[in-house]
């Protein structure tokens, strides 16, 4: 190789990282501003898995009401009881975490408490993929036994009231692979 074809490489190769980083610089300035107080098409917030966010729960009818913003570094649920108390709910009241990958066909991914672990609960699941996660419930009296959750939406908020049993969750993929991200939290 001539050193006149080493100097031409050479600008090439400058010339293409140039050119990536003018793009990426670009598209990140191109890119819309997110609201986090923007609401999904359920009329809950659309990223309440995400940090910073505080959302009320209604335990009477399980609906998701925006609150005021949090810590960024702090995932914060405000639960209101039916008399109407508001109180935040911290890690100490989360009974389990899960986050899976999930295939369709394969094996459910199962998660049981204990009935005296809390009175209620509050079952909060979400998934990103292309599919959906199907959600099975035995154990909670008055609970609807399966329930579909479609990938990308807002999360799906559940109250359970607990009954003498222990409380069985399960969840698995339907249609397509899907990463799971489902919580249980008590609020007796």
């Amino acid at each position: 190789m001539t050193p006149d074809e080493r100097i031409r490489r050479a600008l090439l190769a400058g010339l293409t990282v140039a050119a990536l980083v003018a793009g990426a610089w670009w598209w990140r300035a191109a890119a819309p501003a997110v609201d986090r107080a923007d609401l999904g098409p359920t009329g809950s917030p659309a990223a309440f898995l995400e940090p910073g966010v505080r959302v009320a729960i209604d335990t009477r009818t399980g609906q998701v009401l925006p609150g005021p913003e949090a810590d960024p570094d702090q995932r914060v649920v405000i639960h209101q009881a039916p008399d109407g108390t508001v109180r935040q709910l911290d890690d100490s009241q989360v009974l389990w975490r899960e986050r899976s990958h999930l295939l369709p066909g394969g094996p459910p991914v199962r998660r049981q408490t204990n009935a005296s672990d809390a009175d209620r609960v509050v079952l909060t699941v979400g998934c990103s993929g292309a599919g959906s996660v199907v959600v099975g419930v035995s154990g909670a009296p008055g609970a609807e036994s399966e329930r579909t959750v479609s990938c990308g939406g807002a999360p799906e908020v559940v109250v359970l009231e607990t009954g003498s049993s222990p409380l069985l969750v399960w969840f698995a993929a339907l249609g397509d692979q899907v990463d799971l991200d489902a919580r249980l939290a008590a609020v007796s």
